[in-house]
């Protein structure tokens, strides 16, 4: 470009007129240009600002699902709002992801939620029609900033055909990476391993006999000891069952014991939700929904101990998770908060998002 530019400003008595314009009008436009371009980026990155605050401000809707990472922080589903939500071990508010929808990234009715070992995110996800019918459900898997991997376990479903949807609501992944989906509508457990193929089918008989369920709600492994344990909801009781791979490394079960049955006793169970394992300990902690108490069992099924927040009056207690040093965390989907408990049951925090 010359440093000079024609400026045609008008006619008169027929004759064009011109003027040449100093270079300095050149520079003048180009610094009024770049001005505007850094007044641009600077408003877009203040509404970003005010985006991220305003997503951040957000309180929990009926959380359910959590999961402690390596770090100590905690992901929780947070399922009214359609999002996982990212808490530093602190209880700060760090991120979140997820919007309500169908495609693949979406969230549309979330439950449990488990880490690997490489820190990606697995949630339990069904979708319904406008009818209420579930059409389809699955296992989403995020990496750690929220982007949208794979899908495992996934099917759908046509309400014309009565098929009875798998429903997944329960989750545990273990040290190996395996995925443990438990299946509420079938009473099934599936597993899967780290390449999200799946490994064995177990139960779907409905029942109060050993190894027979009413609705499986959660599953816990302990790779430990080479147990698995499986909420078996309606019945109010945990199945303890012992888990074993062969050669290679197809799975296998076999009935060990059960415990709880209803009741509000200590050591009786009403319509547990959520089941959680202590690696350190192998003892189990249980969330007795209408109880609305945690109840702790030992390896062989002893009640040692039960504990609920002082703080409220009521609460109403889904599903649980074991972090660092035996802490115990319980997500409360009627005060739409997570309560963190020490090893005795005292209250360490109220993580929740405040406006």
């Amino acid at each position: 470009m010359s440093k000079s530019t024609n400026l045609q400003i008008g006619k008169l008595a027929d004759r064009q007129i011109s003027i040449r314009a100093p270079h300095f009008v050149h520079h003048a436009s180009c610094f009024t240009y770049h001005v505007s371009r850094i007044t641009f980026h600077v408003s877009l990155f203040f509404l970003c600002l005010l985006l991220s605050s305003c997503a951040s401000a957000i309180p929990l809707l009926r959380p359910n699902g959590v999961a402690v990472a390596v770090d100590g922080s905690l992901y929780v589903m947070d399922r009214g709002n359609y999002r996982v939500v990212h808490f530093d071990a602190d209880g700060r508010f760090l991120e979140a992801f997820g919007k309500f929808g169908t495609a693949p990234g979406d969230i549309h009715t979330g439950w449990d939620i488990a880490l690997d070992s490489a820190g990606n995110i697995y949630i339990c996800n069904s979708v319904f029609s406008a009818e209420g019918d579930l059409i389809h459900d699955g296992i989403k898997v995020f990496n750690p900033s929220g982007m949208f991997l794979r899908e495992i376990g996934e099917q759908d479903y046509d309400p014309a055909q009565g098929v009875t949807p798998h429903k997944p609501y329960g989750l545990d992944i273990d040290a190996q990476d395996r995925v443990y989906v438990a299946d509420f509508e079938t009473s099934t457990l599936r597993i899967f391993d780290p390449q999200g193929q799946l490994l064995g089918k177990f139960f779907g008989e409905f029942g109060v006999e050993p190894g027979q369920f009413s609705g499986i709600n959660d599953v816990g492994v302990d790779d430990q000891r080479g147990l698995l344990y499986v909420v078996d909801n309606t019945n109010s009781r945990i199945q303890q069952f012992v888990l074993d791979f062969d050669e290679n490394g197809m799975p296998s079960l076999a009935y060990q014991c059960s415990f709880g049955g209803y009741g509000d006793a200590p050591g009786q169970l009403a319509y547990p939700q959520g089941i959680a394992v202590d690696a350190s300990t192998g003892w189990v902690y249980v969330a007795d929904h209408a109880n609305r108490r945690v109840q702790v069992f030992d390896v062989v099924g002893r009640a040692r101990a039960q504990f609920a927040p002082s703080e409220v009056h009521t609460w109403q207690v889904l599903l649980v998770a074991v972090g660092t040093e035996g802490s115990v965390y319980a997500t409360d989907s009627y005060n739409n908060v997570i309560w963190a408990f020490d090893a005795a049951g005292n209250v360490q925090q109220r993580i929740e998002v405040v406006p």
